[in-house]
């Protein structure tokens, strides 16, 4: 067995030889060597005193916008001009995995019948507008779904927390809010905080506007907003929206089919028709055109058959449901007023200088407001209502007008009474003292004439206050475009502007959204 020596020791143990140090044309050549392992050499840039300095900027900060609707979920990122996606609901998103049944050739011929005995509509809304008729738990599982879709399939964003801009319908029951933001703050990205902004003030700035008038055509109710200031001002709601345009649409083509057998319109039939040919006349229709006939195909048939339908009977779903012509205002609900006398309510109820410039920039918008001339038809009748009946509030005095109007008249101040007033004491009969040149001096306070709108030092003053700015367009009907709700927001959120209700993640999931500090 061989001995093992082993120097116990530890400064006794021999030394190993040293290393010759490269030299540094080795290492250059070592470097440059593409075949040798080497750490690359980092080229800073050093600033001679001519150049600017070397500095960090920060990774711009991605913010995610969310847009919730009844028919649809909309999502993408800030700074750009449209969402990503635009997610509608319907009864085919909620199909499980592997259901590849609507691809079948013949599916929704064979399945035609079973739509037919749906509700109108059933399974294409996300929610009602009574929440205490909503399934909230069914509400979540679709809304999830619709957010983890536009997640995977078209932001792909990675697990970084970003903030998150929320654009909700104008009052918004609180259930509805509360369960989007379970969803949002439930989904793996985490965000921080959402912030929660309307969809009305949202229309105002897409559209370059602090007040406006805003016309908001949805699902299930048509929303008129007077916006002063980026703040809600008045606000009236009717029944009269797309859910009943899109069902007078289906009475007009089930009536006009020529047909033995009873004929049946599906509601996707009837909003492919409304979506892509519906239309409003104007007031004063033109008699000289001669009538236009379409071919539409056959509800239910085969492909190639058609029947003739006069273009002019497209445009009546618009006019019975939205303007509903031929009615008087007095048979209406207050839920149910059609658009152009909600919208003249509307201006009645906010002040003078407010419906001036409101009545100057009235903005359609909603999923039904691009109907061709809707809005000039409603421009047209606000135009109508303004000449006939005027801002006054009271539409009919009834028999009391003629005692009211010479009391009313009393109210006014009469110039000429004034004047004639002050004629009397001011004659040559009264002594006057010559110290006492203006005439108003002697005469009682309550016949003075007085004008403050026309007083030099008012002139004055307000016409060194307008120097260098440009005079708002006032009292004149007309109409705004505007690129929705969605670009407002991503707008807003490009400018880095906060939100007026910002929720945070740890407070919501403590508290909840009814103990926020402003609520909702």
């Amino acid at each position: 067995m061989a001995a093992v020596t082993a120097h116990t020791d530890y400064d006794l143990r021999p030394r190993p030889s040293a290393r010759t140090r490269p030299s540094t044309s080795n290492l250059r050549a070592s470097v440059n060597s593409p075949r040798s392992p080497h750490t690359p050499i980092l080229g800073r840039s050093i600033s001679s005193q001519y150049g600017s300095p070397g500095t960090f900027r920060a990774e711009q900060e991605d913010v995610l916008i969310y847009e919730l609707d009844q028919r649809h979920f909309s999502a993408g990122f800030a700074g750009e001009s449209k969402p990503r996606c635009i997610i509608p609901f319907t009864p085919d998103a909620g199909r499980t995995v592997g259901d590849f049944r609507a691809y079948i050739p013949d599916y929704k011929q064979n399945t035609r019948h079973f739509r037919l005995r749906e509700k109108w509509a059933a399974g294409y809304y996300l929610y009602k507008r009574d929440c205490r008729k909503t399934d909230l738990g069914l509400m979540e599982d679709m809304l999830e779904r619709a957010f983890r879709t536009a997640q995977t399939d078209y932001l792909q964003v990675d697990a970084k927390p970003r903030k998150v801009i929320l654009i909700v319908p104008s009052l918004c029951p609180t259930p509805y809010i509360s369960v989007a933001l379970k969803v949002i703050f439930g989904h793996w990205t985490q965000p921080p905080s959402v912030s929660l902004l309307s969809n009305t003030i949202m229309c105002c700035v897409s559209a370059g506007l602090r007040n406006a008038l805003v016309v908001d055509i949805g699902w299930q109710e048509t929303v008129i907003t007077a916006v002063g200031e980026y703040k809600e001002v008045a606000q009236r709601r009717s029944v009269r929206a797309g859910r009943k345009l899109t069902k007078a649409m289906r009475n007009i083509i089930e009536g006009s089919v020529p047909s033995e057998d009873e004929v049946k319109v599906t509601f996707e039939e009837a909003e492919a028709i409304t979506q892509r040919m519906a239309w409003c006349q104007p007031k004063i229709p033109d008699e000289s055109e001669e009538p236009t006939l379409v071919q539409l195909p056959v509800p239910g048939g085969q492909s190639t058959e058609k029947f003739s339908l006069l273009f002019e009977k497209l445009a009546e779903p618009a006019e019975r449901v939205l303007l509903a012509s031929g009615t008087h205002s007095a048979d209406h609900d207050d839920e149910e007023l059609p658009i152009h006398l909600l919208a003249h309510q509307v201006l009645l109820s906010i002040p003078v200088d407010l419906r001036s410039l409101c009545i100057s920039r009235v903005v359609l918008t909603g999923a039904y407001g691009n109907l061709p001339g809707l809005k000039k038809r409603l421009l047209q009748e606000l135009k109508h209502l303004s000449s006939e009946r005027g801002w006054d509030v009271v539409s009919n005095y009834g028999s009391a007008k003629e005692r009211i109007t010479p009391a009313l008249k009393d109210r006014l101040p009469n110039v000429g009474n004034a004047r004639s007033s002050l004629e009397t004491v001011a004659s040559p009969d009264i002594q006057l003292s010559p110290y006492n040149k203006p005439i108003q001096d002697s005469t009682p306070a309550m016949y003075r004439v007085h004008d403050d709108i026309k007083e030099p030092l008012t002139l004055k003053a307000e016409k060194e206050q307008a120097k260098g700015r440009h005079e708002p367009v006032k009292g004149v009907i007309r109409g705004v475009e505007s690129l929705g709700a969605w670009a407002g927001a991503s707008l807003m959120a490009s400018l880095r502007v906060k939100g007026a209700h910002e929720v945070e993640r740890e407070d919501f999931l403590k508290n909840g959204l009814k103990d926020q500090g402003d609520g909702l």
